[in-house]
């Protein structure tokens, strides 16, 4: 996931933060398995498209950020650090109150043990792939299913794709060069997706490093289109009103139809490019308040869901044991959904569970996200380094 630039001379992108605190929000929407209303509107439903929509901002945001100076040749190590630092200590954190969650499931699955029930630290939740997450290679085919934090596959990939940018700076020195490469490892990396993935856009394990280089390197392509657009001053309400629809529209007609999702990085890569310019109406709602905590957090928005579903269910099926209320409808796979609901209790728990979240993303954006950027940022210079405002 990508962030706002705002240190040094770097502009905000404020509208961007909006939309990705707000694509962050439904993502983690999507994930809660309590069918009803909303669970089945579209925007919520295939919500997991707006991953893509991260990768096309973090393209755009590194490339505004670093693009120019890693091509001088300068700032490789102070890059990478920042890059890490930025998406590992939240990852690790998440990581070690998972493993303690899984602790106590093996706890209560010797004191409770029922037939069929998941096992403790396997599948996805195996000691190997815990250490592949701890390393942040999980999503580089090591594994045939998401493991562990499912979300956190795309900031392994995404880590990967920035030493690929770093790596196309170095090389390409020449943005005219760097740019003709760029599209050309994006479309590369399409074709490769479509070529070998049976899931296509919807990869997350074997091939989803060609779907993160997608839509980031159409991200950085969105930036020199930005940087040379001449009306980025003037895009206007009705330019970001056509950008909305288009993203709606998408977003609840296109899923399944495999082919046509192969759209959604460029559709999202035009959306960067219009809200980059902060210059319309919806641009100013973006930036309002709600939307800005949102862009804020958004992060751990995106990484502590996980952990919030994790332990809401556990504490449910342990109550079903203890109490023997019947909350859970059990699938064959070990895991679970709500049980039928009416809409006011459904509505309820969606309410409490996206709290529960947006307070926890606070606060570990507080305690996590920016002691973890400073901690890494001290590590290049051996000073202190204020935390990026353009976490990714």
């Amino acid at each position: 996931m990508s962030l706002s630039i705002g240190e040094g001379p770097y502009l905000r992108f404020r509208a961007l933060d909006g939309w990705r605190g707000l694509c962050a929000f439904l993502v983690a929407a999507h994930h809660l398995e309590v069918h009803g209303f909303l669970y089945w509107q579209p925007l919520v439903r295939n919500a997991w498209l707006f991953v893509d929509f991260f990768f096309a901002l973090s393209g755009f945001v590194i490339a505004h950020a670093y693009g120019e100076q890693l091509s001088q040749g300068v700032g490789f190590r102070t890059f990478v650090i920042r890059r890490f630092g930025r998406l590992w200590p939240l990852h690790a954190a998440i990581l070690a109150a998972l493993v303690a969650t899984e602790l106590s499931h093996l706890a209560i699955q010797h004191w409770y043990p029922i037939a069929g029930e998941h096992v403790a630290f396997t599948g996805g939740r195996s000691p190997a792939a815990a250490l592949t997450n701890l390393f942040l290679i999980q999503a580089l085919g090591f594994h045939a299913f998401d493991t562990w934090n499912g979300p956190a596959w795309s900031i392994s990939v995404e880590f990967c794709t920035y030493l690929v940018f770093a790596a196309l700076c170095a090389i390409l020195p020449k943005k005219r060069e760097r740019l003709l490469a760029s599209l050309v490892l994006a479309i590369a990396a399409a074709a490769t997706l479509a070529a070998f993935s049976d899931l296509g856009m919807r990869e997350t394990f074997h091939w989803a490093l060609p779907r993160c280089l997608f839509g980031f390197f159409l991200g950085t392509v969105t930036h020199e289109a930005w940087r040379r657009w001449p009306a980025k001053g003037v895009a206007g309400t009705w330019l970001e009103m056509i950008a909305l629809v288009l993203v709606v529209a998408f977003v609840t007609f296109v899923p399944g139809h495999v082919a046509l999702e192969y759209f959604a990085p460029p559709l999202f890569a035009f959306v960067v490019l219009v809200f980059a310019s902060d210059s319309g109406l919806i641009s100013h709602v973006l930036a309002m308040r709600i939307p800005a905590a949102l862009g804020r957090w958004s992060y751990s928005i995106y990484m502590v869901h996980t952990l919030i579903l994790v332990v809401a269910f556990s504490a449910a099926r342990m109550a079903e044991l203890l109490f023997g209320f019947n909350w859970l409808n059990h699938l064959p796979n070990g895991e679970a959904t709500v049980a039928a609901q009416g809409a006011f209790a459904t509505l309820a728990l969606y309410i409490a569970y996206l709290s529960a979240v947006v307070a926890l993303a606070a606060l570990t954006w507080r305690f996590i996200e920016l002691p973890g950027q400073r901690f890494f940022g001290n590590l290049i210079r051996g000073r202190t380094v204020q935390p990026e405002a353009h976490p990714a």
